[in-house]
């Protein structure tokens, strides 16, 4: 029987190890340092949008259709009985200021890839569909992507995990079994593991393991703070609502209160003189300072009649890439390794749709249903980018 072992058990981890199995790839063992959900995909947001028709410039139609087979693939799972917190509220796109509202709110409207039912929003029409969170006086109009989803990220995380027959947690993988070249399994803190491929899905640690066979993938390790707010009656029907224009500030609502968060609370790793630690969540403290200081005195006027002072806090390690899309597929010269990762933040809405392609990809060197070629790894020169903050350099701005 073939053995795929996927080191990582965040979301993207998850999902293709799920699509190998329904592939009849044989025996998949999923490792994790920690527990399911323990480190990023634990941390984020969970909510789920078209980000390619006019959020995203970076991102194509390639990107689209991850997003689409995200949506549906979530809708399932919830319909299955799956206790993910799903919601279908949709994604709002608000501005506060005329600029905000020509630089970000419109490119929405117009964009070609706009779904049917997207629709122009009035401050007015803002104010009634957050059930009064935002307040009509603090923003001058916006857009509405009805399809937009909500997940816990964390519970759709352990859902999928629970799924799998063999997932193997407080594991750590320190190191690739190789054999004339190839990786033929994984050695992990409990013994090694033989295999006939190894899929890393493991995020920050990407290049950690890829180092032993010599390569490196050039990702930008950023630190990102969501914040919950105290209970306050916000309404659970509320969409997502995005306002770029207060540095990409977004907000849903939790547990009758709110989480948000925006580029306030985040740095580069590098720039907290840090390490992704130990495979779980980080601690960095400056940085919801930061956002108390710096963007809870800003939402006392967007939400006026709500409680947004930081009740608590966590943070995870999205990871970035040069032109802001994924990684996904073999390891250059390198037989029987593959990788999984460059979630730039987007991971939980395009993770099921990159597992379903690297597992077409692994198990018949190319995927029908997706061009895989703008998420090569060898599109990238390892050379061109030495260290985090020439990825950094590289990135494009969102628009």
């Amino acid at each position: 029987m073939s053995v795929t072992v996927v080191v990582g058990a965040g979301v993207m981890g998850a999902s293709v190890a799920h699509h190998l199995l329904e592939r009849d790839a044989g025996q998949v063992i999923v490792v994790d340092s920690g527990v399911p959900a323990a480190a990023t995909s634990g941390a984020g947001a969970g909510f789920v949008g078209l980000w390619a028709a006019g959020y995203a410039n970076f991102f194509t139609d390639t990107d689209l259709e991850l997003e689409k087979y995200g949506v549906a693939y979530y809708r399932r799972l919830a319909r299955s009985g799956a206790a993910i917190d799903y919601r279908s509220n949709g994604n709002m796109y608000a501005a506060t200021t005329e600029e905000g509202l020509r630089s970000w709110v419109e490119p929405v409207l117009d964009h070609p890839f706009a779904p049917e039912e997207t629709r122009a929003l009035s401050a007015r029409d803002v104010a009634d569909l957050t059930g009064g969170v935002i307040a009509a006086e603090s923003v001058v109009g916006g857009a509405l992507h009805p399809g937009g989803i909500q997940i816990s990220a964390g519970r759709t995380t352990r859902a999928l995990a629970s799924r799998l027959p063999e997932v193997r947690t407080n594991t750590r993988v320190t190191g690739l079994l190789t054999s004339d070249g190839a990786v033929v399994g994984a050695r992990t803190s409990a013994g090694d593991i033989a295999a006939d491929r190894v899929v890393l899905a493991c995020g920050a640690w990407t290049n950690e393991l890829l180092g032993e066979v010599g390569y490196r993938v050039p990702l930008l390790r950023m630190v990102a703070t969501r914040v919950v707010s105290p209970h306050s009656g916000v309404s659970s029907s509320m969409p997502t609502v995005m306002i770029p224009d207060l540095f990409g500030l977004w907000l849903r609502e939790h547990r009758g209160g709110l989480t948000y968060g925006n580029g306030d609370g985040y740095a580069p790793l590098f720039e907290l003189d840090a390490t992704a630690g130990d495979g779980g969540q980080p601690r960095h403290e400056e940085l919801a300072d930061r956002l108390t200081s710096t963007l809870v005195p800003k939402l006392r006027k967007l939400v006026p009649v709500k409680d947004t002072t930081i009740s608590w806090w966590l943070q995870g390690i999205p990871c970035m890439t040069p032109d802001r899309r994924f990684l996904a597929g073999p390891v250059p010269d390198v037989a029987g390794l593959y990788v999984l990762a460059g979630d730039n933040e987007a991971g939980v809405t395009h993770g099921p749709g990159l597992g379903r392609m690297l597992a077409d990809v692994i198990l018949d060197g190319s995927s029908e249903w997706l061009d895989q070629r703008a998420y090569r790894l060898d599109r990238f020169d390892p050379a061109a980018y030495p260290t985090e903050q020439s990825v950094l350099a590289a990135m494009p701005a969102r628009r």
